[in-house]
């Protein structure tokens, strides 16, 4: 009986967690008015709204320190560019993706933070890192950017549902959308989107940042839809029986389509005309296969698995069906084409061989590689040393989801290992 009193105050507690549990779950996702999500020209179903990008952070949180003069808050030491290091360190915590852009003056870089949602920003003029928004959309792990960096579709894991949601999210001036008023906290912009249809698996963003390409599963088909990038109405341009696929959108009139890669199985790289949803075989069957294809869809970084517990890396030409050694031994997941040099691609290689069953090993964690930043030129097929950037940074650097800017002036990339972002001055690199 004397535990009675006890046993009744653990009871409210318990009953005030899972209240306020449902509270927070309607709200973010149910409460407010907001849009819809994305309608294909096949369906008539409606898609539930996405609305947690009505509530921001009581803080900044994450990177961004407070400012309470009212302005969008910074952190980073005073100076001009030339008190940017080359190898540059923009989120120490762990990302959920980023988009670059290049303006008359500078290159502007946005990520999002993954663990509370927070939109940050930095250019090349100063150090400053700013805070753009500081809505809470938490769980974020990957984001495609629009042309300008104003908005992304991302991927969102959600609490006891183990399929990721898609979403579009877009910044919106603060005062449009909240009318919040500035102080402590303020941030220039608040965060509004939706859900897209819940069962995308993956998505690409096309060359020009307009368009995005949703390759969704239904009834154990996998189906391709083409939308404008805030979602919209899709139109679907082929079904297959293939749905276990990696894509990308790296050309006006290539949707590049992957079977995704293991070493115990063939895989595939298939071209999709964007238009007539036509297939074309590509490259393949290579076991282990990943694929990263130039932005002119003349030339593709082909890995495949080695027949000695190693990586297999080649630069393939498409119109000849051909591919030549590309010296460096790595993953095509680690490479990037130049987006103003076409013909030049970017890749990340382990400075010392790593033993293991690739891609697999390095996929789920039981490997991890010390990186080095390589340029191969596919027509002369020069291979180049960037930056050994193990001597640049405060920690061993396994490099993945590796882009530039337009002017190929920085690499940007992020460690596998802590999910942190970094950025390479390739100008200052040569």
């Amino acid at each position: 009986m004397g535990n009675q009193p006890y046993k009744s105050i653990m009871y409210l507690i318990i009953l005030i967690v899972f209240a306020s549990a449902g509270l927070a779950f309607w709200y973010f996702f149910l409460g407010g008015t907001g849009g819809s999500g994305a309608q294909t020209s096949n369906t008539n179903s409606n898609q539930p709204g996405f609305q947690p990008f009505s509530r921001t952070s009581p803080g900044n949180g994450g990177q961004a320190g407070n400012n309470a003069s009212g302005t969008a808050s910074s952190t980073g030491q005073a100076g001009g560019a030339n008190s940017i290091p080359t190898l540059r360190l923009l989120s120490s915590t762990p990302v959920g993706g980023y988009g670059a852009s290049t303006t008359a003056s500078t290159t502007i870089v946005r990520w999002v933070d993954r663990g509370r949602g927070n939109i940050y920003q930095a250019d090349y003029i100063s150090s400053n890192i700013t805070t753009l928004s500081n809505t809470i959309v938490p769980r974020i792990y990957e984001s495609g950017w629009n042309s300008d960096i104003s908005s992304f579709i991302g991927m969102l894991l959600q609490d006891g549902d183990p399929s990721p949601q898609a979403i579009y999210a877009q910044l919106i001036p603060v005062s449009a959308a909240t009318g919040t008023p500035q102080g402590a906290n303020y941030t220039p912009y608040a965060l509004r989107g939706k859900n897209l249809p819940s069962n995308v698996a993956s998505y690409a963003v096309s060359p020009d940042g307009k368009q995005i390409f949703l390759f969704s599963i239904q009834g154990g088909q996998g189906i391709g839809y083409i939308s404008q990038f805030s979602g919209g109405t899709a139109t679907r341009i082929f079904s297959t029986p293939i749905t276990q696929v990696n894509v990308d959108w790296p050309a006006p009139d290539i949707i590049a389509i992957t079977t995704k890669g293991s070493a115990y199985q063939n895989g595939y790289l298939y071209f999709v005309n964007p238009k007539t949803g036509i297939w074309k075989e590509v490259a393949g069957p290579l076991p282990g296969l990943s694929a990263k294809v130039s932005h002119d869809g003349k030339y593709a970084v082909l890995s495949a698995t080695g027949n000695n517990n190693n990586v297999l890396t080649s630069i393939y030409s498409i119109a000849s069906s051909t591919g030549t050694d590309a010296v460096i031994r790595t993953m095509a997941d680690k490479c990037a084409w130049g987006n103003f040099y076409r013909d030049v691609v970017y890749c990340a290689a382990p400075s010392q061989p790593v033993s293991g069953i690739y891609p697999d090993d390095w996929y789920q964690g039981r490997l991890s590689t010390v990186d080095k930043i390589w340029q191969v030129d596919a027509i002369s097929g020069q291979v180049h040393l960037i930056s050994s950037i193990i001597d640049q940074s405060d920690r061993v650097i396994d490099a993945f989801n590796l882009g530039l800017d337009q002017k190929d002036d920085y690499l940007f990339f992020m460690n596998k290992n802590d999910l942190s972002l970094w950025s390479l001055d390739l100008v200052r690199s040569q």
